[in-house]
């Protein structure tokens, strides 16, 4: 019964991920009682392996990528704005962060910070509190509110869209500088769980019982792209040179597989294995000269130690 209610709970959790053009990028949690950071950042190496970018404490509360920068907010109080800069490995085709996520600012908005966009180059935090709004960095507010429950807020083109729901009433807004503008209502079932633009078209991830459905929007129509069961854990459905599900399971089993655009069509789900850096010629001789000089400082202060109690006893 526990373990039910838990991977009912993760699973109603979304999985913090983001992607590009040059790939796509996710936060896995380690297992329980593992050695280590309790989180991870990881790079979707292969299309069945991933790589550890970047250590983590604790789990972000929103990531993003804009060309090839990561900027993460780390869940602290207050919370912290994090840049990290990807450098590719042309041998191995790996990336790496430089530096190791340096903290930018800490960050006061008025309410919780929901997700992290980025438009014409700016991030900007996407913070609910009684409906939802898109703020600076800085702690300025970059639109009006959009009231509701259940609203989310994305990037297409150089606008922001916005959803807000009555019933299974969904409204597509853009903001036009001044106020939300409604410009399209759709009869979507389940619950929305993420807005979200891929191709130039407005996207709702959706679920209903143990389904995840991927809906498109184009003029008043509503286009229902795949339905597949919902991935175990945490999970999420990231638009990176193409569509693509990931979900992290509570031990974590890390599951991905991808899906046709436009057609919909799943692959068959994998299980990811990690791919773990290789070490350079260089760097591997430092690690064994610094061992030495550790080993030969360590003996010779041992030695010294036991000569000046030798020479105690005799006195």
């Amino acid at each position: 019964m526990i373990a039910l209610v838990i991977t009912s709970f993760l699973a109603a959790q979304p999985l913090i991920a983001t992607g590009n053009d040059l790939g796509v990028w996710f936060v896995r949690d380690n297992a329980p009682g593992t050695i280590g950071s309790s989180h991870e950042l990881c790079y979707q190496i292969e299309k069945d392996k991933y790589q550890v970018v970047l250590p983590l404490a604790k789990r972000p509360i929103a990531l993003a990528v804009q060309e090839q920068t990561l900027w993460f907010v780390g869940a602290s109080d207050p919370p912290i704005l994090y840049r990290a800069r990807l450098v590719k490995n042309q041998t191995t085709g790996a990336f790496s962060t430089v530096p190791q996520g340096r903290a930018i600012k800490p960050i006061s908005v008025p309410g919780t910070i929901k997700d992290l966009v980025f438009l014409d180059d700016d991030p900007i935090l996407v913070v609910e509190h009684e409906g939802v709004q898109c703020y600076n960095i800085d702690g300025s507010a970059r639109t009006s509110k959009l009231q509701g429950d259940g609203s989310h807020i994305s990037v297409r083109g150089s606008s922001l869209i916005a959803t807000s729901r009555s019933g299974n009433n969904t409204t597509l807004h853009t903001f036009n500088g001044e106020v939300w503008e409604p410009i399209g209502n759709f009869e979507v079932d389940g619950n929305i769980q993420t807005l979200m633009v891929h191709d130039g078209w407005p996207i709702l991830i959706t679920t209903n019982d143990n389904e995840v459905e991927i809906i498109g929007l184009q003029q008043d129509e509503v286009v229902k792209i795949a339905a597949f069961q919902i991935l175990s854990g945490r999970w999420a459905i990231i638009s990176g040179g193409g569509l693509h599900a990931i979900g992290v399971e509570r031990n974590g089993t890390t599951t991905a597989f991808n899906i046709g655009w436009p057609s919909g069509k799943t692959s068959d789900p994998i299980e990811l294995g990690e791919q773990y850096g290789s070490v350079k010629v260089v760097e591997l001789l430092v690690m064994i000269v610094t061992t030495g000089i550790f080993i030969m400082m360590m003996i010779s202060i041992l030695r010294r130690k036991s000569k000046l109690s030798q020479n105690n006893k005799k006195n």
